[in-house]
């Protein structure tokens, strides 16, 4: 699927990114809690009554690898203090997409377990800045990897007390996955940047419960840190740069149950 060909160029910082998430997130439930004032009827009363809760979820994550740079590329540095014939290797954001079911399990009034396992589209990008070429000049190089993950989060949700037709929720868990695709930024073996085919995240994050007539909205907020060293070593420019990679996303979620 070529969804992760997309090539947005994003300027954004991760950290501006993770800040304008939480209050997006704010400002919807600042929302729900006034339009709760105007609500006296309760929709679906007996919802939390039931064990076993079923649905789906659509999901749009700005992702990035988060890079620990090699010693190779710290000794270019050092031997290049005004940095005119040094590479620059950085991370760049862009756009995903996935989606998947869920199954939500009742353990306990004001908790439950959550198994969402989904397919998600991603096609991380890093930058190589001033990179040397077989010419011998110099130019700016954008190496692209594009997955296709099967992903099995397991998570655990707590609840507050239920407001009429709202409630807030934390939630937090362990994310497996396995990349599908063939794990290479291009078909030049000689110059591509690989990446392993799995990973295991942690995850957390929070949202809003709002229970209509017939079904229960929930947007959401999630951060996941990848926990694997995802970098494949390969005698290559793009790869003798990098010591260390690991896959970070910032997801807004929307749950349909």
């Amino acid at each position: 699927m070529a969804f992760t060909h997309i090539r947005h160029k994003l300027d954004l910082h991760w950290q501006k990114i993770t800040f304008l998430a939480i209050v997006l997130a704010l400002l919807l439930g600042s929302q729900a809690a006034q339009a709760q004032n105007k609500i006296k009827q309760q929709n679906k009363p007996g919802y939390d009554d039931k064990i076993v809760h079923y649905g789906f979820y659509l999901a749009a994550p700005l992702t990035t690898y988060k890079i620990q740079h090699s010693q190779e590329y710290a000794d270019q540095l050092a031997n290049d203090p005004g940095g005119a014939g040094s590479m620059a290797v950085n991370a760049k954001v862009s756009p995903g997409f996935y989606t998947g079911l869920v199954l939500d399990v009742k353990l306990a009034e004001y908790l439950s377990a959550r198994f969402v396992p989904g397919v998600g589209f991603y096609g991380r990008s890093i930058e190589y800045a001033n990179a040397p070429q077989e010419t011998g000049e110099r130019k700016d190089v954008v190496k692209t990897i594009s997955s296709t993950m099967i992903e099995m989060p397991l998570l655990l949700k707590y609840k507050a007390k239920r407001r009429t037709n709202f409630r807030m929720y934390l939630v937090g868990g362990i994310k497996p996955g396995l990349d599908l695709g063939n794990n290479r930024s291009g078909d030049d073996t000689e110059n591509e940047l690989l990446v392993d085919n799995f990973d295991v995240a942690v995850e957390y994050g929070f949202g809003l419960d709002i229970f209509y007539p017939y079904f229960k909205f929930a947007p959401e907020i999630r951060f996941s840190h990848g926990l694997l060293n995802q970098h494949v070593p390969n005698e290559s420019l793009y790869n003798n740069s990098i010591q260390r990679l690991t896959n970070h996303n910032v997801s807004f979620i929307l749950f349909f149950e």
